[in-house]
């Protein structure tokens, strides 16, 4: 984590001096790390908080921010009751008007709440209809838990999770719980997780997906069939969504690289469906299935369509239909059961982008291109 101490620091030292704490209610403008222009380049600046109701307890519209007092998973009720979830301990400057974080817990929270933020925002711009304020009726206590603290692995393994970020929902009447956590940096030494506006989007994607999808289809008694891998593509799927989300955030299809520049998760490379990743979402022979595999070959598909017409926004808005229609579209679904793969999803894929003919035939193409045999007849 030494980037960002350094970078915080070095900002530190020239806030200004004898600036009163003052707490405010509503909207506020804050300064937060966020994207600058380039890729992997962050900075820290001002940005105003739309949906923020109190700047103390980092709360609003779209959730608030909390951080774990002890291991979440020592009690397996802790996730429902909240026990063990503390408010964050928030101390601002005020310059103008502008509130500036005193420490970096403060910076860090304020920058959290922001990701989450623009996950919401974004969705509503890109598609007006879906407001998830009113799809999720608890939007607003939806848990963005800084300095997260649990466990991998089965309870007595003790070894605490890291590196990484997450959203998790937990089934309690009468609504889901929504969590996202982000984990303490421990190995990263680029862009901590937390801190990557892409990698905090992939996750509000699956929050997208969870009550654009999931929730109706339980709602719906939806089964999965077992005649084609529906549910490693829904998990393939799911994460490519996300990728792509992620760089509709950022703008920067090598967002994921900020944080880890190893991965093969820049949406800018091409990628294909070849033999061994069909044999992965299919269970052939055993081998290994790994869902974020297939989903940079999705969301590089995506990419590559919204660069080929020149416009990202028919993209995105086509997916986000594609997450409620899977569960209605003739190429997906049959009566109460759900029986698909990625040929199928394409198919449900191109139904959607029909009333713009360019976008279709040029979404046809790439699908034909890189879909391996599953974009066979498409």
């Amino acid at each position: 984590m030494k980037w960002f101490i350094n970078f915080f620091c070095g900002v530190l030292l020239i806030l200004p001096l004898g600036c009163n704490q003052l707490p405010t209610t509503g909207p506020a403008t804050v300064s937060i790390i966020h994207p600058a222009s380039g890729h992997c380049k962050y900075t820290i600046g001002p940005v105003n908080l739309t949906t923020l109701e109190n700047l103390q307890k980092m709360s609003g519209k779209v959730g608030r921010v909390l951080h774990s007092s002890n291991n979440l998973d020592d009690n397996s009720n802790a996730l429902v009751s909240g026990e063990g979830l503390k408010s964050v301990d928030t101390e601002f400057f005020k310059s103008g008007n502008t509130f500036i974080p005193a420490n970096l817990d403060t910076l860090f929270a304020a920058s959290l709440y922001y990701s989450v933020e623009v996950g919401y925002l974004l969705t509503k711009q890109i598609e007006p209809s879906v407001d998830l304020a009113s799809v999720i009726p608890n939007l607003r206590d939806t848990r963005i838990v800084h300095r997260a603290i649990r466990s991998s692995g089965q309870l007595g393994s003790r070894a605490e999770i890291s590196d990484n970020a997450e959203y998790l929902s937990i089934r309690s009447s009468p609504y889901v719980l929504n969590y996202f956590f982000s984990y303490p940096t421990e190995e990263v030494k680029d862009i901590p997780l937390g801190l990557n506006l892409g990698i905090m989007n992939h996750e509000f994607s699956h929050l997208i997906f969870q009550h654009l999808f999931y929730e109706p289809g339980i709602k719906r008694n939806m089964d999965v069939g077992s005649s084609k891998p529906t549910t490693n593509t829904l998990a393939a799927l799911d994460e490519g969504l996300a990728d792509y989300f992620g760089f509709l955030a950022t703008q920067d299809p090598g967002y994921f690289l900020c944080s880890f520049p190893l991965e093969n998760r820049d949406l800018a490379r091409p990628k294909y469906f070849n033999s061994t990743v069909i044999s992965g979402i299919e269970g052939r022979a055993g081998e290994y299935f790994d869902s974020h595999e297939g989903g940079a070959v999705f969301a590089a598909i995506q990419y590559e369509l919204g660069q080929n017409i020149g416009n990202h926004q028919v993209v995105g808005q086509s997916l986000i239909k594609l997450m409620s229609n899977i569960l209605t579209c003739s190429s997906t679904s049959s009566g109460n059961t759900l029986n698909f793969n990625f040929g199928d999803i394409a198919k449900c894929h191109l139904g959607i982008l029909s009333s713009d003919s360019r976008a279709q035939q040029a979404a046809r193409q790439l699908y034909q291109k890189y879909l391996g045999s599953y974009g066979v007849g498409l």
